[in-house]
């Protein structure tokens, strides 16, 4: 049996469409039953349990063998993907597959607490004596999705990003097609790490392409990190959000995102991944 922990998120629900289109039965793991069944239908089996609770972790993680980890982002994530290798581990399962970060913001001493965490996450599961991969996509693409209002009501997309700096966004639908498949075959893909991203672009060139989509100019606008930090904290961020975008954000600019390799979707899930221009007709309802 799969199991996939943190299955309502955008890359939990693409992972579980993606188990059951290859003819999969996952089992959700998941907070709230009566979402997970809007989110994927009646017939979507669902465990309940906090990720705080190791034990009732480990009662909904029985007979489970094969797990697959994306919880999202917050200042617990390191204990709470713990406590979920751990239960798993007491469950009996024998192979877990962790959405981790990319390669250049994971580190012991990296400025973003999530990509710490992700890195104390990574060596702990290295450790637990399970059969493991990692897997380490470039910037979602669907964080664009965070500039739909503006694209909407403004013509515009204003981010902390240089608009000329290369960029290797993927799909979080990308990253999904790969994680079902290394998670129904250990055997090739236990014990590696799979760093990938899709085509290299700038976020000038996604603004155009955006514009083209549609048929309306789309202005790029360049705010400085000072002015995106004031911005968020209006909002009503919190403070270890707001440190985290504003760290990726300074990462960005300094060209930490712009290596491409879509080698790995390529091999492991047979066609390039996705572009832009799909991209963007996929959710031209949220645009316009």
């Amino acid at each position: 049996m799969y199991a996939v922990v943190g299955a309502t998120g955008n890359t939990g629900r693409a992972v579980v469409k993606e188990l059951k289109a290859l003819g999969e039965a996952p089992l959700c793991i998941v907070r709230n039953a009566g979402k997970a069944k809007e989110v994927f239908g009646a017939d979507t089996e669902t465990a309940i349990a906090e990720l705080d609770d190791r034990d009732g972790l480990q009662k909904a993680l029985a007979g489970v063998k094969r797990v697959f980890i994306v919880t999202g982002h917050n200042p617990s994530s390191a204990e709470q993907q713990i406590n979920v290798i751990d239960a798993a581990r007491a469950a009996g399962a024998d192979y877990v597959v962790k959405v981790s970060g990319g390669r250049v913001v994971v580190g012991p001493d990296v400025e973003s607490l999530n990509g710490r965490a992700h890195y104390q996450i990574e060596q702990h599961l290295k450790a637990s004596g399970l059969q493991w991969c990692v897997l380490s996509p470039g910037l979602f693409m669907q964080n664009m999705l965070g500039q739909a209002a503006n694209i909407k009501n403004e013509g515009k997309i204003v981010q902390p990003w240089p608009k000329d700096v290369p960029v290797a966004l993927i799909d979080v639908r990308d990253t999904a097609a790969l994680g079902a498949r290394v998670l129904r075959d250990p055997g090739r893909h236990a014990g590696k790490t799979y760093w990938f991203t899709g085509g290299l672009t700038t976020y000038g060139a996604f603004a155009k392409v955006i514009s083209e989509v549609l048929g309306k100019p789309i202005d790029y606008q360049e705010i400085t990190l000072e002015q995106a930090e004031e911005g968020m904290k209006k909002r009503g961020m919190p403070d270890w959000l707001v440190a985290h975008m504003i760290a990726m954000a300074r990462a960005g600019r300094n060209g930490a995102f712009g290596r491409e390799d879509t080698q790995p979707i390529r091999d492991i899930v047979g066609r390039a991944p996705v572009d832009t221009r799909r991209f963007v007709e996929d959710y031209r309802g949220a645009f316009s």
